[in-house]
């Protein structure tokens, strides 16, 4: 089933959780090869940061609310942490910067599990997708028709889910890097 959904452009998304070393730098590489060697997230969901036996909650911040601090070379206790989504490695900025470890709850997309007893963690959303379409899939092996509520069930929860899915996907716009000129883009104006 998950592979039907993949081959139809349904990206399927586990929360993994992953440790960083903090060692003071300004930003760290996530995803295959990078400091954090791992999966390339598609966001990053919450996350905590442990100096000493002091743990604090990470805020998550984007771009803006990261450009907006004064000093990034500040040194503490991170509050703060923008994650940039560059390809094929992503970025994890914290603020202020610290030594000690890290551990970011990320939003991974998934590919094919190792192993048949691998444990994969959805986001909870994905409860009831997975249950009303396994039922409608499931349906045909034991040569039962499926019932109108539990088709609509599931075609509602894949819709949603796709809907979600699509709409982490869609990145901001910065207006600042748009040259525009009366209206329209041109691709001449170094204004």
């Amino acid at each position: 089933m998950f592979r039907s959904w993949s081959a139809n452009n349904l990206n399927l998304y586990y929360i993994e959780q992953d440790t960083v070393t903090l060692t003071g730098a300004t930003s760290y590489t996530i995803g295959s090869g990078g400091v954090v060697d791992t999966v390339r997230p598609a966001a990053i969901k919450g996350g905590t940061v442990s100096s000493g036996s002091i743990e604090r909650v990470l805020k998550i911040i984007d771009e803006a609310r990261y450009r907006s601090l004064s000093n990034k070379s500040l040194s503490g206790v991170p509050e703060y942490l923008w994650y940039n989504p560059e390809y094929p490695l992503g970025l994890l900025y914290f603020y202020p910067l610290a030594s000690g470890t890290a551990k970011i709850d990320s939003l991974n997309p998934l590919l094919e599990p190792t192993a048949i007893g691998a444990n994969v963690i959805f986001p909870p959303e994905y409860d009831e997708a997975i249950k009303w379409n396994l039922a409608v899939r499931l349906a045909p092996e034991f040569r039962t028709s499926v019932p109108v509520e539990v088709a609509a069930l599931a075609r509602a929860t894949l819709d949603a889910l796709q809907n979600r899915n699509f709409a982490e996907q869609i990145n901001e716009s910065r207006l600042d890097i748009l040259k525009v000129s009366y209206g329209r883009y041109n691709i001449d104006w170094d204004g």
